[in-house]
């Protein structure tokens, strides 16, 4: 997440929303979605008899303790590199490395309550 936000305060306005816009999609998505078809395809391979109980069981841990925290990491990218995106369009101050610090903790924060 923070690499995401130093990445954007390198670019442009437009280059710091495609990055938050990247960062949002893989990490809220595609990532999701290819880990989910991954542990189908290993619940598919497990013994009928245990595979129900397992296999609910495990794709519960999963979106648990994978997916949900990789979400709120999408919508924490995607707050902080608009953040960063509106502050080049406002200002023509390059961010220090405390002011994007202090943008990220503000965007996981936010992320919280968004996710």
């Amino acid at each position: 997440m923070d690499d995401s936000a130093y990445i954007a305060s390198r670019l442009g306005p437009g280059g710091a929303m495609v990055t938050g816009a990247v960062g949002f999609t893989l990490l809220y998505a595609v990532l999701p979605m290819a880990l989910l078809k991954w542990t189908a395809a290993h619940n598919a391979k497990m013994v009928e008899s245990m595979a129900t109980e397992l296999s609910g069981l495990f794709d519960q841990m999963i979106w648990i303790r994978v997916i949900g925290p990789m979400q709120w990491a999408g919508v924490a990218v995607l707050l902080v590199c608009t953040a960063i995106a509106i502050w080049k369009l406002l200002s023509e101050l390059d961010l220090a490395g405390e002011d994007i610090s202090l943008m990220s903790t503000l965007a996981k924060l936010l992320a919280r309550f968004f996710h």
